[in-house]
């Protein structure tokens, strides 16, 4: 679906997904490569306590959305975790990048100025901005 999409698309594709089987990189990754794409990978990374933390902050959002249901445990998440962190930590997952102290903004700054892209810039309060996050969060919930 990326072939194709990058194949009719003029400019930049930003494609958020969490690769962390090697087999699996190489073969999404490797494969758009080979067709003579421009991929850049960026390993978004975190101590495991500030990846539990937000975790934890996703499940009270959540629960506020599900009108005071308690917060479902992500052990799938949190189960996979350490793996995750091992293995993006690796030289094949392209470009890392430590996000513990950098707010959403600075990480895309950062991810643009690697990739080489001039983003918009960010004129939200920092009010505004966290308010922004969580509403994103808040979408992003489905029911069953």
């Amino acid at each position: 679906m990326l072939d194709l999409l990058l194949g009719k698309q003029d400019g930049t594709v930003v494609a958020p997904m969490t690769l962390v089987e090697p087999t699996y990189f190489t073969e999404i990754v490797g494969r758009l490569r080979e067709r003579g794409h421009d991929v850049r990978h960026f390993a978004l990374l975190a101590e495991r306590e500030t990846v539990l933390r937000r975790l934890r902050e996703r499940e009270i959002v959540h629960s506020v959305r599900r009108k005071g249901v308690p917060p479902k445990r992500d052990n799938f998440a949190v189960s996979r975790l350490d793996l995750c962190l091992e293995r993006l930590s690796g030289a094949e997952f392209g470009e890392h990048l430590r996000t513990d102290r950098l707010t959403v903004a600075q990480a895309a700054d950062r991810i643009a100025e690697s990739a080489g892209l001039t983003l918009e810039p960010n004129t939200d309060s920092a009010v505004r901005g966290f308010v922004r996050r969580k509403w994103t969060s808040v979408k992003h919930i489905r029911f069953g």
